[in-house]
C-alpha cells in the first residue's frame, strides 16, 4: 500500500493533516462513526471534548484492527464536534492527536464538521474514515 501527501506551497501550511492524500491498494475499508464509547456502548467521558476526541479516535484504530488493517493505512479521517468552537476544536484535535502519536497514525486527509448533535446524548465527538490497503482479509 501506498499514500503519498501533498501539501503544495500555494497553500496554507497543514498542521495536523495532508491537504491531499493519493493512495493506491488492493482493498477499501470505509470506517463507519465511532465515538467515545466502549463495547457496552457506553459513552465515556461526558462533558470532555478532549477526552471523547483521544478515546474515538482509538476506536478508529480498533475498528481498522478488526478489518485487519494498519492504522497507517488510514487516508482519510472526519471529524465532527457537537457545538463546535475553537476553544472545543483544540480540545477535540489535541486529543485525537495524542492517540494518533501513539498509534503512530500518520497525516490523513481530513475535515472537521460543527454539528448540534450526534447519535447519543452525550458524545460530542464523531470520527469515520476511509483506509486503502493492500493487507488481506482478517480470518
Amino acid at each position: 500500500m501506498t499514500i503519498n501527501h501533498h501539501n503544495p506551497a500555494t497553500l496554507y501550511a497543514a498542521h495536523g493533516f495532508s491537504h491531499a492524500v493519493s493512495a493506491s491498494g488492493s482493498r477499501l475499508v470505509f470506517i463507519g462513526g465511532q465515538v467515545a464509547s466502549d463495547a457496552e456502548h457506553n459513552i465515556l467521558a461526558p462533558g470532555d471534548y478532549e477526552t471523547q476526541g483521544e478515546l474515538a479516535m482509538r476506536n478508529i484504530g480498533h475498528a481498522l484492527d478488526a478489518a485487519g488493517t494498519p492504522i497507517t493505512d488510514l487516508a482519510q479521517l472526519s471529524v465532527y464536534i457537537v457545538d463546535n468552537t475553537p476553544e472545543r476544536q483544540e480540545a477535540t484535535l489535541t486529543g485525537l492527536g495524542a492517540a494518533a502519536a501513539e498509534l503512530r497514525l500518520r497525516r490523513t486527509a481530513m475535515k472537521v464538521i460543527g454539528v448540534q448533535s450526534l447519535g447519543h446524548p452525550d458524545a460530542l465527538v464523531e470520527l469515520d474514515g476511509l483506509a486503502v490497503t493492500d493487507a488481506s482479509l482478517p480470518a
